[in-house]
């Protein structure tokens, strides 16, 4: 059975390089958005809220695969050494902006060839 796959840029030279696609993943994604606003006390007791100029912050995301051949590991490493900015586009044509902070890697020991279960961890820029 053929997998859907995701396209992958990379930020290079002050522009967006395509670097393939990745799986789509297999577990459910938690799409948060945290409001940066702030709450203050006046000095009659009423309660005030001030807006900065960045008004959200959308929050990381795990993104889960199972039965991994290795490749998106070996891929996603990558991302992870090289600090790398990238741009995902699901399959919404929604882009994901920012940078994979950390993967964990189950190897399933007994299997040939090597299968591993991954989450990586996606901090958003934009």
């Amino acid at each position: 059975m053929a997998r859907n796959t995701w396209s992958i840029y990379i930020y290079s030279g002050g522009s967006w390089v395509a670097d393939g696609s990745i799986y789509v993943p297999n577990d459910t994604l938690t799409l948060g958005l945290t409001s940066t606003h702030n709450k203050i006390v006046l000095a009659d007791g009423d309660e005030a809220f001030i807006t900065p100029e960045t008004k959200y912050n959308k929050n990381p995301v795990t993104f889960i695969w199972y039965d991994d051949d290795g490749t998106m590991k070996s891929k996603i490493e990558g991302y992870v050494q090289n600090n790398t900015k990238v741009k995902i586009v699901d399959s919404n044509s929604e882009e994901h902006i920012g940078r994979f902070k950390q993967i964990r890697a189950r190897w399933l020991v007994g299997e040939s060839p090597d299968k591993y279960d991954i989450e990586a961890d996606f901090d958003y820029e934009e």
